[in-house]
């Protein structure tokens, strides 16, 4: 980009990392096994299939979470144009809209996200932060824009 460039990074407020993730879920599986082995080795051994089937569900709940813990809008207001990157879980999608055509606008409807519009074509932003960082967001950019 050009040296007078300007981003903005909208992420998710997760309260752990992928690698935070995978430690808590290391200590809660192995809790549950040595819990289960306990009752296994009492004779209560129909207890170890439902512990089983209980990390099983654990392990797909916390990998759609850490799938989607790096999802990320990052605008980047350049000299000539403005580009956009949307992260959501693998995949990556960029759109360049070009700075002097750009209309900035904040949406009515009930999700009020913020609209980027261009001959060329247009983005929704704001999926990731709550309505007041949007709003914030929107002023920011606009500010940042008319300069």
């Amino acid at each position: 980009m050009e040296a007078l460039s300007k981003s903005w990074v909208l992420r998710r407020n997760c309260a752990l990392s992928p690698r935070q993730l995978a430690v808590a879920f290391c200590l809660i599986g192995a809790t549950s096994m040595l819990i289960a082995g306990a009752w296994a080795a009492t004779g209560a051994w129909i207890v170890l299939p439902f512990a089983a089937i209980e990390l099983l569900v654990l392990a797909v709940a916390f990998l759609a979470y850490a799938r989607h813990a790096r999802d990320q809008e990052r605008i980047t207001l350049a000299q000539d144009c403005v580009q956009v990157e949307v992260l959501l879980g693998e995949s990556l999608r960029r759109v360049e809209l070009p700075r002097a055509w750009l209309r900035c606008r904040m949406e009515e409807s009930s999700k009020g996200m913020v609209r980027l519009d261009s001959p060329s074509g247009g983005v929704e932003i704001g999926r990731f932060v709550s309505p007041a960082e949007r709003k914030l967001f929107f002023e920011e950019f606009r500010l940042a824009l008319a300069v």
